[in-house]
């Protein structure tokens, strides 16, 4: 059995330990979840409950902050807390690439490369089973191309040539800018952010460009891979040609694609 505080302690955002706080936030009564917000909101009372999920990612390790966590822990049945745990640690996850080896793709240094970027690739890498060299090598060398070396999470157009795109699903007024291209191939349209979101089981997605460019830009890539059928290409030894005529529609940057290619070969 696992204790939740150790759990939200040592909580990265993967998304199997999501799926156990949300799991935790149903199997929790009413009464109890707002006895917890109203001790993790610093206040007397509380009206209003919390998601579980939430206040772990605001958690700051204040002292009211733990000690809400230890009274929903002391307060959980044990036997939601043993479902809990066999969620929470249900998946091994697995490094797949390091700061080093991106750096080295990128031709960067590593202290230009933010510890979220790599927790977010390594999570894109485990989900997506973007799992083998071949797999791998593709990835970096595409989406290293699609963001300039990690430089742009976003499109840098302002999206309003997007509005009223119905193959998109850009039905309402601003959905062209709210919903253009994010991450590292860009995730582009209301209905491929909603797909995005059901996926991930994050609501938030739907806030627009600015969260995605921000929380996803290699689970975003890694959606769009998983779309496209791009492992089971990689796994018949392609071209670089071959998987851009996918991603691109032609071979846009190829030299510069195959360029990122060569430097995966220096890594894996």
């Amino acid at each position: 059995m696992i204790n939740i505080l150790d759990a939200v302690q040592n909580w990265k955002n993967l998304f199997h330990q999501n799926d156990a706080f949300n799991y935790l936030d149903k199997a929790t009564i009413l009464q109890i979840k707002q006895k917890f917000a109203t001790i993790y909101r610093n206040k007397l009372s509380s009206n209003a409950d919390i998601s579980i999920l939430d206040a772990v990612k605001y958690f700051k390790g204040f002292d009211y902050q733990i000690e809400a966590f230890k009274y929903l822990n002391e307060s959980t049945p044990d036997s939601v807390k043993k479902q809990f745990a066999e969620i929470y640690r249900k998946s091994t996850f697995t490094t797949f690439v390091s700061k080093g080896q991106l750096a080295h793709v990128w031709n960067v240094s590593e202290k230009i490369i933010a510890d979220s970027v790599i927790i977010d690739l390594n999570k894109c890498l485990n989900t997506f089973k973007i799992n083998t060299p071949s797999r791998i090598r593709h990835f970096l060398s595409q989406t290293a191309h699609e963001s300039g070396a990690g430089k742009w999470t976003k499109e840098l157009d302002d999206g309003w040539y997007l509005e009223g795109r119905l193959d998109l699903g850009n039905t309402e007024k601003g959905d062209g800018p709210k919903y253009k291209g994010a991450g590292y191939i860009q995730l582009t349209g209301r209905a491929n952010y909603q797909g995005f979101s059901n996926f991930i089981k994050d609501p938030k997605v739907m806030d627009g460009v600015d969260y995605v460019a921000k929380n996803y830009p290699f689970t975003s890539a890694g959606y769009f891979w998983m779309a496209n059928k791009l492992n089971q290409l990689c796994d018949k030894n392609p071209t670089v040609e071959q998987v851009t005529r996918v991603i691109n529609g032609g071979l846009n940057g190829i030299n510069d694609r195959k360029y990122y290619y060569n430097r995966t070969l220096q890594i894996m």
